[in-house]
């Protein structure tokens, strides 16, 4: 009742009080994590909270989530990578957050490599894994109920796996285009127009491809494939 009044320092007082009275609640544990991290910004309170979590209810899957997310925030991708595939394990219901997160892990580390170490075959090697975690969810999507995609949870999972796939695509072709593998670097592209037939980003990057390639003519007719479909 407090946090829906906007009273955040007195409703974290109040879970601290609880926790008190019931240290084995590990939903109260959760959610004291949540109001530590977003209210006080007190990082190391926030994980020792989801910490206890997990250890009281292994599948608590939001605990899991939550806690990587906060390590990958601090920088800490070995540690967020461990978290997200306890979630992947332990909870089910939380599968494809998990396999979103671990793309997400899998692309920073293709950065590092690529732009910090200068090491192209590990970017090209985290790439790879971005885009097959990515198609992992993609299948857990597609077995979804109808009443399952009502989730709003699981909606904005959803909606948020166009983009996420469309980076890895970018991504991989990018790499390999840095790697001066070209041919590699068209197909990668050409998957994504695959995979997104009607999507025009997917066009448009293969478009640039071509015209590195010098293949003109048939960058010119996805452009206007570009347009049509920006104009839908």
């Amino acid at each position: 009742m407090l946090s829906e009044q906007g009273k955040d320092n007195e409703s974290i007082d109040a879970y601290q009080q609880s926790i008190e009275l019931n240290a084995e609640d590990a939903e109260l544990c959760y959610n004291l994590g949540i109001k530590l991290g977003s209210v006080r910004r007190d990082v190391k309170a926030e994980l020792e909270m989801y910490k206890r979590a997990t250890e009281i209810d292994r599948s608590m899957g939001g605990a899991w989530i939550n806690w990587g997310t906060s390590l990958a925030e601090q920088g800490d991708l070995d540690g967020a990578e461990q978290k997200f595939k306890s979630a992947l394990e332990h909870d089910p219901r939380v599968a494809i957050k998990a396999l979103m997160n671990l793309s997400l892990v899998s692309q920073a580390r293709a950065n590092q490599c690529a732009a910090v170490l200068g090491d192209m075959d590990g970017a090209k090697s985290n790439a790879e894994a971005a885009g097959l975690h990515l198609d992992a969810a993609k299948y857990l999507i597609d077995q979804l109920t109808a009443k399952d995609k009502e989730d709003p949870d699981m909606i904005a999972n959803i909606k948020q796996y166009t983009p996420l796939r469309l980076g890895a695509h970018k991504m991989l072709g990018q790499v390999l285009a840095g790697m001066g593998d070209m041919t590699g670097c068209e197909s990668e592209f050409r998957l994504a127009t695959k995979n997104f037939e009607t999507h025009p980003g997917a066009w448009e990057m293969l478009s640039l491809v071509l015209q590195r390639l010098g293949k003109v003519d048939e960058a010119k007719e996805i452009q206007k494939k570009v347009e049509i479909l920006k104009a839908l």
